[in-house]
């Protein structure tokens, strides 16, 4: 089939768009159906307002919340500022708030830290602003928050540290310590549940917690490490009850205060952000040696990297085989329970890969995730067919994964009595009736991007068995070849259809990111060229600092729209792409490029991240697409 030889059209209408936040209890899948009812395809946004405990989190600290005045007890007293940045004027971050609580019930409630900053530097908690902004260089796309400084007693700065979106309590002490020029072997555990947190940080979570006593000095994190424990055995249910009782023990106590927002589902752990894994031993010069905490170069090789996504996926499942942790909002609360499904399609395309980046690695355990997806994906109960900001993804995603599980066979053996070719069909149709009259697909708006995602998740349905309308296929073709510019650039919005214009330099810069899925889509069709796939990925790699300028942030950056949130979707269309040129050479270098690019970006934990509202999860999922070697489209 050929459905390209229409005329090249361009935009008309540039909307900004993006998958923003919104804070559930982790336990939840899916949005209750009542609710749903409220908030039919809403952009209401119903975020976690924090109880009386959880709203505590970090008050163990003796924040000053004037810098001028700290630098001024600073010089009387000798000792270094350590100024925590939760946001700055001028950031563009959406998710403010929430980052900030990351922060305050995840590094800032550990005792060790606490201990820290309230006897050996003047902490302080402020937004940055005016002439301290300029002095420190604490300028939007210069500094990410969350971050620190720290600043000696006459004012000069020390250490500058951003973009924390990996926590991990002994790395982060030593990382201020250090800077502090205090003693980084101070970092302490409490001595009884001492053996219980070196099984955690092996990995290993098969250990007995001792009940103690409500008034027992230790009850309170013997509690929130058995809740802990729960929920990275996937009773994320089991975990919110631990921990809602845990913050009821002792009231005045600061673990108390980080179980109650772990139990409302803000907190680090239950997101995902937070972990208790120990780090390889360079790891631990994050900070230092790299920007923020992302891992130093080298610290992983690929393998490593596989195994430590794969841990990260296998723990983070929720009862029903989900994934939940990703808050993207921006089409409104209601949208979350089809983010949901997507996010754990993308994991379960993950977990299989496995099957060839690792093939004996925790076999049974991964097979058991896989189902879990599986069933979770294809269970209408955990979409809402009523949102139409984010379904399309939830249906492409879910049939992709599906189609994969059909094609692989004995490599999926949990997969023999699961109702694939059905399930698959049934997601084809969801797909297609999603279609607009002007035959391209939509989230929130009509655009190229999501119109090649459905086009890319069809075709490879087709490839798997199932009956795809032709008719329908060639309505998406000429659409999003409507789109193309003279130059391949692609709109951020479709819109209407207006003549053909000339492109500019700057029309490739703002579309480099989404081009190259939009080209794949149209080969998979016979709608494009070698040529014009090879020119989309040249152009998408010439273009990268425009997806690495916005990485971590929960929001667009620019005029140009890239966003935190685009980066890994971008980054996964490229290597898609890459899979399908033709050149076997120039194939192998494209790939090579783009895993040198990958192998750079794991966080301390060898897991990855592109903005907090998406969560670490899709993150991960996503960079291990990137990695996996396919012969055509991973």
């Amino acid at each position: 089939m050929n459905y390209l030889g229409m005329q090249d059209m361009s935009h008309s209408k540039f909307r900004y768009g993006g998958w923003f936040a919104c804070l559930l209890v982790i336990v939840s899948a899916a949005i209750p159906l009542q609710a749903q009812e409220q908030n039919r395809n809403s952009t209401k946004k119903i975020r976690v307002q924090p109880g009386e405990l959880a709203s505590r989190i970090g008050s163990a600290i003796d924040w000053r919340t004037d810098v001028e005045q700290a630098l001024k007890e600073a010089r009387e007293t000798g000792k270094p500022v350590f100024w925590y940045v939760p946001t700055l004027k001028g950031s563009f971050m959406d998710r403010k708030v929430e980052i900030d609580r990351y922060m305050l019930a995840g590094p800032f409630s550990h005792p060790a830290i606490i201990r820290l900053l309230n006897t050996e530097l003047i902490p302080v908690r402020a937004k940055a602003k005016g002439q301290n902004q300029q002095k420190y260089n604490l300028l939007p796309f210069e500094f990410v928050e969350p971050g620190f400084v720290l600043l000696n007693p006459d004012g000069s700065l020390k250490q500058s540290v951003d973009r924390l979106t990996t926590f991990q309590s002994r790395w982060l002490f030593q990382l201020i310590a250090g800077a502090a020029g205090q003693p980084e072997s101070q970092f302490e555990v409490t001595p009884r549940l001492a053996k219980q947190w070196e099984s955690a940080g092996r990995g290993n979570w098969s250990f007995d917690v001792p009940q103690l006593p409500a008034d027992d000095p230790d009850a309170v994190e013997a509690g929130l490490l058995r809740g802990m424990q729960a929920f990275r055995n996937n009773q994320p249910g089991k975990a919110t009850r631990i921990f809602a009782e845990t913050s009821q023990l002792q009231s005045d106590h600061p673990l108390a205060w980080k179980a109650a927002a772990e139990a409302e589902g803000i907190g680090p752990f239950v997101r995902g952000f937070e972990v208790v894994r120990d780090l390889p031993g360079r790891a631990y010069q994050a900070g230092r040696d790299s920007a923020g905490s992302a891992a130093p170069a080298g610290v992983y090789d690929e393998q490593q990297l596989w195994r430590s996504g794969i841990d990260f996926l296998l723990g983070m499942q929720n009862e029903a085989g989900g994934y939940v942790d990703s808050d993207y909002d921006f089409g409104g609360t209601d949208s979350l329970p089809n983010v949901h499904v997507a996010v754990t399609a993308l994991v379960g395309m993950a977990l299989l890969e496995t099957k060839q980046a690792l093939p004996d690695y925790r076999r049974e355990a991964v097979d058991r995730a896989l189902l879990g997806c599986a069933r979770f994906v294809s269970d209408p109960a955990h979409v809402n067919r009523a949102d139409r900001d984010e379904i399309l993804f939830a249906y492409a995603y879910s049939a992709r994964l599906l189609a994969r599980l059909k094609r692989a066979g004995d490599a999926a053996p949990a997969m023999e009595s699961f109702p694939i070719e059905k399930l698959l069909q049934t997601c084809v149709n969801n797909l297609q009736n999603l279609q607009s009259k002007r035959g391209g697909w939509y989230h929130e708006y009509e655009n190229p991007f999501v119109t090649a995602t459905a086009l890319c998740a069809l075709h490879e349905a087709q490839e798997a068995g199932a009956q795809v309308d032709e008719a329908k296929i060639r309505s998406g073709v000429e659409s999003l070849a409507s789109d193309r510019g003279n130059l391949g650039s692609y709109p951020y919005s479709s819109g209407r259809r207006r003549a053909a214009r000339k492109e500019t330099e700057r029309d490739i810069s703002a579309a480099a990111g989404r081009m190259p899925l939009c080209e794949v889509a149209l080969r998979l069709w016979d709608g494009s060229d070698n040529a014009r796939l090879q020119n989309a990925i040249e152009q998408s790699f010439r273009f990268q600092e425009n997806l690495d300028v916005a990485l971590k942030y929960d929001d667009h950056t620019s005029r140009l729209a890239y966003g935190g949130f685009f980066f890994w979707y971008d980054m996964r269309g490229r290597s898609e792409a890459i899979s399908y040129v033709q050149d076997d050479e120039l194939r192998r270098q494209m790939e090579q490029r783009q895993r040198e690019i990958v192998m750079a970006l794991p966080e301390i934990d060898g897991c990855f991240v592109d903005s907090h509202e998406i969560g670490r999860c899709y993150g991960t999922a996503m960079a291990l697409l990137c990695l996996a070697r396919r012969s055509a489209g991973n």
